[in-house]
């Protein structure tokens, strides 16, 4: 019996449109999906914020490019020989600086250099190496001033303390107690007597 109701309108598919119906939908289901690909742009540019970073990195490579030389560092460097004597050193000094190679590392020389003391006093000479290496680091100030680079303070209070460091290795490496003890007694005389020059020079060029 067909049954409609007023007003409706109802309608049943003939089975040759189902039928069709249903292969369309199988066919639809078995389609693989297709994923959407972008097309491949400038990656650095698509990820966010990457200018930025880029900015960033520049500042702090420009900021390592002007941090200031540490003098101290660069005055030990020369005189352990990691660093050469600057290039026309000897044209504005005088002299070839020497290479050492001592039981505690490597020393840069003032060939013509010798150790002082006022009036003669203790034994001098004794520390005769270790005052070569502390002039060719009074001539790198003298040098660096000459060419209107000074280094600064930090420069010779570290070339005052290499010194101090190679007169103590010397004396430490004396044989016998007394001869150790001495030897160190004028190390710290000669040391301090340094020390109290540089700081009476307001550590600038000597």
């Amino acid at each position: 019996m067909d049954i409609r109701l007023k007003g409706t309108t109802t309608s049943r598919a003939t089975p040759v449109a189902e039928q069709a119906a249903a292969t369309s939908n199988t066919v639809a289901a078995k389609a693989p999906e297709q994923a959407v690909i972008a097309p491949k742009g400038d990656v650095f540019e698509a990820r966010p914020g990457a200018a930025a970073e880029a900015l960033q990195r520049a500042a702090s490579v420009a900021a390592v490019q002007t941090r200031p030389v540490d003098a101290a560092q660069q005055m030990r460097d020369y005189l352990t020989g990691v660093l050469p004597p600057p290039a026309d050193f000897k044209k504005v000094m005088g002299y070839e600086p020497i290479r050492v190679e001592t039981k505690h590392g490597t020393r840069m020389q003032d060939p013509n250099g010798s150790a002082s003391a006022p009036y003669g006093i203790g034994p001098d000479q004794d520390f005769d190496a270790m005052a070569k290496t502390h002039d060719y680091g009074y001539d790198l100030l003298r040098y660096f001033g000459r060419t209107g680079q000074p280094l600064g303070p930090e420069a010779r209070k570290a070339a005052d303390a290499q010194f101090r460091q190679d007169l103590f290795h010397h004396a430490n490496d004396k044989k016998g107690l007394v001869e150790r003890w001495k030897s160190r007694s004028w190390a710290q005389i000669y040391a301090v007597a340094v020390e109290l020059n540089s700081k009476r020079q307001n550590y600038g060029v000597p």
